[in-house]
């Protein structure tokens, strides 16, 4: 018999269990005023993919997200391009470029690397990436499954399967629901050009797609969403802080938050082009060091105890190396690379659009 009736089937019962699991979350609480599920004319202007479907009687808009998908290493990635740009990142040793072109289809990625959960999170608009490990306390240590929602601090907002709980996509924290207030760790995700990527991480991965069937869809292409481009829709607008102009809206900024996620900086992105030894300075109390790679990727680290009272500067741009006056020597992920040197801590931030950042953070500081 023919395998194919079988994966038809297969494929039905799929679709109908999304819009199952859809229908069931658009009954959830949306009472927040920060948080509103996507209906008629903004569905169709925020989501145009042929495969969004309505559901219920909130019009509920609901994109399949992409779900661990196919990888090829870099030697194979005949589908790319030097100047593609990425959001990579690396999992237990293992490095996964994630392209913005197929990024842009999907919104949202729920993948493993090394066993290991992942979630990858863009928008085009605000040009937003963030990537984080989706267990939390209260879970049972196991992993949440993500969606898109609806629009929510100029952006969009997502929501896990099994709680209905909506989240940030990009500060990974709870705007509402039955986990509220939880967070997730954030995985760094550097975000540059395929051909500067796989020379600094030439054993990386890459996601797999057919580049003629994500552009026969025109989602995400062309200069409305070239990142950084001066375009916010409806939709975001709505729920975005529009008000604060002391940068331009669709400025690029790297917005660190501290750790309650209660006071922020934002360093605009040409600012960090300048300081070509990098950045120390100190938010709530807590110490961090930031420093710009290539054309959009950004470490930040946040200091502890030991590490404060050192001067860091980069000494090598591929692979990427810090060191300290001490001898010790980092990755652009604060991986230790020095024999007694601990790793370096993580800064809650992203690369992301003046006017979604002040959305999510208004009270935050601007350092240019």
């Amino acid at each position: 018999m023919s395998p194919f009736p079988f994966r038809r089937s297969m494929f039905l019962l799929a679709l109908l269990s999304s819009v199952f699991w859809a229908s069931s979350c658009a009954t959830s609480s949306t009472e927040g005023a920060d948080v509103k599920p996507l209906t008629g004319d903004e569905a169709r202007e925020f989501l145009p993919y042929e495969n969004t479907l309505a559901v219920s009687s909130s019009m509920r808009s609901f994109t399949l997200p992409l779900n661990n998908p196919g990888v090829v290493p870099a030697d194979q990635a005949t589908h790319m391009e030097e100047e593609d740009l990425v959001a990579g990142v690396v999992v237990d040793g293992q490095a996964r470029a994630y392209p913005r072109w197929i990024l842009v289809k999907y919104h949202v990625v729920n993948d493993t690397i090394n066993e290991e959960p992942i979630l990858i999170a863009h928008c085009e608009i605000c040009s937003g990436t963030s990537a984080f490990r989706p267990v939390v306390d209260g879970f049972g240590g196991r992993s949440l499954i993500f969606d898109t929602y609806g629009p929510a601090k100029g952006t969009f907002s997502v929501y896990d399967y099994q709680t209905h709980t909506v989240w940030s996509p990009f500060t990974g924290r709870t705007l509402e629901g039955t986990l509220h207030a939880t967070s997730m760790k954030r995985i760094p995700v550097m975000v540059e050009r395929w051909g500067t990527w796989v020379k600094r991480f030439p054993k990386t991965d890459v996601v797999f797609a057919s580049r003629l069937l994500i552009e026969q869809e025109d989602h995400g292409r062309g200069e409305h969403n070239e990142i950084g481009a001066e375009y916010i829709p409806k939709g975001f607008q709505t729920v975005a802080n529009m008000e604060d102009t002391r940068l331009e809206r669709n400025q690029l900024v790297f917005g660190i938050a501290n750790v309650n996620g209660d006071e922020a900086v934002a360093f605009p992105l040409d600012f960090l082009e300048r300081q070509a030894k990098g950045l120390s300075f100190e938010l709530d109390g807590s110490h961090y060091f930031i420093r710009k790679i290539g054309e959009f990727g950004v470490a930040a680290f946040r200091l502890e105890e030991g590490q404060m009272d050192q001067t860091y500067q980069a000494v090598m741009e591929t692979p990427f190396r810090f060191e300290d006056d001490r001898g010790g020597s980092w990755d652009e992920f604060g991986n230790a690379l020095t024999e007694g040197t601990s790793d370096l801590a993580i800064a809650d931030g992203y690369l992301t659009e003046w006017y979604e950042w002040v959305s999510s953070y208004p009270r935050s500081e601007i350092v240019s």
